[in-house]
């Protein structure tokens, strides 16, 4: 199927493991990009993963994708404490 893919300053491939380093760049403060960004690149991820038809999802890519589906949805919040 032909996507609209979002524009992003993240130039790393739509992969489950990607999503993982992202998360964890994201944790330990050390991103470079937007919150805006890496909502569009996990938008992108699920395109990718739908792009798929007819293959199923092993459990880590199923559980990747629903994360990066909640981080498109709902956006992120970048360093915010919680009292």
């Amino acid at each position: 199927m032909d996507w609209n893919w979002n524009d992003t300053s993240i130039k790393l491939p739509y992969t489950s493991e990607n999503l993982r380093t992202l998360l964890d760049t994201v944790c330990r403060k050390e991103n470079g990009f937007s919150q805006y960004d890496f909502a569009m690149w996990c938008d992108n991820l699920t395109m990718a993963f739908e792009d798929d038809e007819g293959e199923e999802l092993n459990d880590y890519d199923s559980l990747a994708n629903g994360i990066a589906r909640d981080i498109d949805v709902n956006g992120i919040c970048f360093g915010v404490k919680k009292n």
